[in-house]
């Protein structure tokens, strides 16, 4: 464990150190701007559009995050890891504490301006609402994050292939339900494809979360995310460098 948190320090100073963070910490303040400006504000609306948003920021990151890795930096990691474990899990804990800072932004804000002006919103805001909302953001970027970071350069050597997988997932997601009315066997759609936009379809115009049908999609999308993580981690064992 101790080597894991050393690995994970070092990734995260490194990160600090650069640049990559600048779009989407500029993106998110954007998002939150326009989003917050114009009442009312529907509850259970306004954290399922922030998941959705969340999933793209995080594709995007994961994406820039692995296309800046350096073989030499990353084999010379992996000879000072006690077990290539430690070496994975750190990338992972990068990603997660990335994935939980945005979360904690989008979760954080709508639940503060509640309390300074509560009459923006369509209905006053529960304690439930902000953690049945905090945990689809959350989940949903995990979702991105897994998304985007499955497209890695050392499997998928061209960079635009890899942004094209990550597209494709995203827009499948996005046209899904129209794609199964037009071809009922395309229902494995539902199960194959990360669920980061099932919650409007549940929620529909009623804007109050359904505790069993949300924890249905929980699941999925923690499914759907550990499966994506350990067939990258399998392949990227099998293929560790790129030259």
């Amino acid at each position: 464990m101790k080597n894991t948190l050393e690995l994970y320090r070092l990734r995260r100073k490194l990160l600090q150190k650069g640049q990559i963070l600048i779009i989407p910490v500029v993106a998110t303040a954007i998002f939150i701007g326009i989003m917050y400006s114009m009442a009312p504000i529907g509850v259970t609306s306004s954290f399922m559009l922030s998941a959705a948003f969340l999933y793209f920021v995080c594709v995007f990151i994961s994406m820039t995050l692995n296309g800046k890795e350096n073989d030499v930096f990353e084999e010379t990691l992996m000879m000072h890891c006690e077990t290539p474990l430690n070496y994975y899990v750190s990338r992972e804990m990068l990603l997660i504490t990335q994935c939980f800072g945005y979360s904690l932004m989008l979760t954080v804000f709508p639940t503060v301006l509640f309390l300074v002006k509560g009459s923006r919103f369509v209905r006053p805001m529960g304690v439930s609402d902000v953690v049945i909302g905090g945990l689809y953001i959350f989940l949903s970027g995990l979702c991105g994050m897994a998304t985007g970071d499955f497209f890695h350069p050392r499997f998928l050597t061209k960079r635009k292939n890899g942004i094209l997988g990550a597209l494709t997932i995203s827009v499948l997601e996005i046209c899904k339900e129209g794609l199964i009315e037009s071809f009922a066997p395309l229902v494995a759609l539902n199960f194959a494809l990360p669920p980061f936009l099932d919650g409007f379809k549940l929620v529909g115009s009623t804007d109050s979360f359904e505790l069993k049908g949300m924890g249905l999609i929980f699941l999925h999308m923690a499914v759907y995310a550990a499966v994506v993580v350990c067939l990258k981690v399998w392949v990227l064992e099998k293929r560790r460098f790129r030259y």
